[in-house]
């Protein structure tokens, strides 16, 4: 044999299976090593070979904590025997390029010659025991993949340097086929991956030993794929498709049911919005999440999300009706802009904090826009007063342009309020009273960047505070028998007092739905 590594498929599992080229280079290797002797796969071609030919990894299998750990163990070794004159023959289930993950790994990890002998993949006999046929498309993913990728989204860990996998989202409405589950642990991340995106209840297939002569097959939904279903080493699943209205958990279903709203026989309302008459209704949604926020009500942010994400979709199929750019150009758009954004993740650049990150920013959005005559150019002319000058003030300390600190900024605001005072005093024309309020407002919004407060947030929850006193001197002088107006200002202040007093504050739902 050659030096480098020769990654063989063993197909189904029958001798007879095997391509010529296959069954050829088995026989002429002086050693032949797999994952693991106890796959279905291996028995009938190792009564072909001499004992002394085989060698396995079942013991990386006892001795590494995860399958992950068992896969880095099989490349390292395999990199180590390759680089022997003779080199070294892996043989592996099915088809070395479809459905294993070992496979990728080492030919990520390896630097010698390699070369794949193809086989027949899992997927043919699954799709058999299953009775599918003539399908136009079938998805097929590793077990241990999703398995990863579950539990590093859904619960929050943190995959280690070289572990990254490529984030895979499934077409619910084409069929797909999970190859390898192993174990009822693999097969909870497995349950907990596709519950992302079908149903619970969505009824799979659980196929174990396909294309042998003991092959049994578990119908269940989702849900209970961890539980009831008997699975090892030889069991994949046959996830059937979702029909298109029932696709509801995906990007995809989305797009699809505002292409409906808006078809000739769509919704009437619908099929007739525009760019312009959606606006009220996009800054509606906006600030219902914004509310949400406030409220600390993760169910209710849940739900405005999801109209805040209705309103993208569908003047994303506005666009795309006028020809002039469709969901996927947005999406390519932002992905675009944040790689760009953050050469520290994806570039190389050494970037230690948060704060050397800010401080940087504005010069990676500068490269996307080299002809920027000045960084104030794009700001949203739109934007509410508060924000906007929060945002002028940050691009312009982006370049150097800032108060050296705090108490200077606060004295910049006493000058402020001292010529406002003064103008009062001198009965100024109203322009003139204007623009110095302004000028406080400004200093003051300068304030709160220096001390890393969002103006905006910052008022807000002022004017919910107030809200919630007020409402309180209100209900205090509504048990008297009496109104407002019958009280004097020393009366209510005493009210207004006692509500500071005891800390009367807007507490979740209670928040008071100021404008509404």
């Amino acid at each position: 044999m050659p030096s480098g590594l020769t990654i063989v498929g063993l197909g189904p599992g029958r001798w007879e299976s095997l391509t010529v080229e296959a069954a050829e280079i088995l026989r002429a290797a002086p050693e032949v090593y797999v994952r693991t002797t106890v796959h279905p796969t291996f028995a009938p071609i190792a009564d072909h070979l001499p004992d002394t030919q085989i060698r396995s990894f079942d013991a990386l299998y006892e001795e590494s904590p995860t399958l992950g750990d068992v896969y880095e163990g099989i490349a390292r070794e395999l990199a180590r025997l390759a680089r022997r004159p003779q080199g070294a023959v892996y043989a592996v289930p099915g088809s070395p390029s479809l459905g294993e993950s070992s496979v990728r790994l080492i030919l990520d990890r390896i630097d010698v010659p390699t070369r794949l002998v193809q086989g027949i993949s899992h997927v043919e006999p699954v799709l058999e025991a299953v009775g599918a046929s003539d399908l136009g498309w079938v998805e097929v993913i590793d077990a241990a993949d999703m398995d990863f990728m579950s539990r590093e989204s859904a619960l929050g860990q943190v995959p280690g340097e070289g572990e990254r996998l490529p984030f895979r989202t499934p077409v619910p409405t084409a069929p797909l086929i999970v190859s390898y589950l192993y174990d009822r642990e693999i097969a909870s991340g497995v349950k907990l991956w596709l519950s992302r995106f079908y149903p619970d209840g969505h009824l799979v297939r659980v196929v174990t030993g396909a294309g042998t002569s003991d092959c049994r097959i578990d119908d269940l939904p989702i849900y209970d794929l961890d539980r009831r279903a008997e699975i090892d080493h030889r069991t994949a699943l046959f996830v059937p498709p979702l029909p298109e209205v029932e696709n509801v958990r995906t990007f995809a279903g989305l797009m699809n049911l505002t292409r409906t709203l808006r078809a000739p026989e769509g919704c009437p309302w619908d099929r007739e919005q525009t760019h312009t008459s959606l606006k009220p209704h996009l800054l509606e949604e906006a600030y219902e999440v914004i509310e949400a926020l406030d409220a600390g009500d993760s169910e209710m942010l849940r739900e405005e999300l999801g109209d805040l994400l209705f309103q993208v979709a569908i003047h994303s199929q506005l666009a795309a009706e006028e020809g002039t750019f469709t969901i996927e150009d947005v999406i390519q758009g932002i992905m675009t802009k944040l790689i760009g954004r953050h050469p520290h993740v994806f570039d190389g650049l050494a970037l230690e904090s948060a704060q050397d990150v800010r401080n940087a920013w504005e010069t990676f959005k500068q490269k996307e826009k080299p002809k920027r005559a000045s960084v104030l150019q794009d700001i949203p002319r739109g934007l509410p007063a508060l924000p906007q000058s929060s945002l002028i003030q940050k691009r312009a300390a982006s370049v150097g342009f800032e108060w050296p600190s705090t108490s200077e900024v606060l004295d910049k605001v006493e000058e402020e309020l001292e010529e406002l005072r003064r103008e009062v005093t001198e009965a100024a024309p109203k322009e003139r009273e204007r623009e110095e309020f302004g000028d406080i407002l400004f200093a003051l919004v300068s304030v709160a960047r220096h001390l890393k407060i969002e103006p905006e947030e910052a008022l807000r929850l002022a004017n919910r505070k107030f809200a919630a006193r007020f409402q309180y001197v209100e209900s205090r002088v509504s048990a008297e028998g009496k109104t407002l107006r019958d009280l004097t200002p020393t009366e209510l202040d005493k009210y207004w007092e006692e509500a500071k007093a005891l800390g009367v504050a807007p507490v979740g739902h209670e928040i008071p739905h100021l404008g509404r």
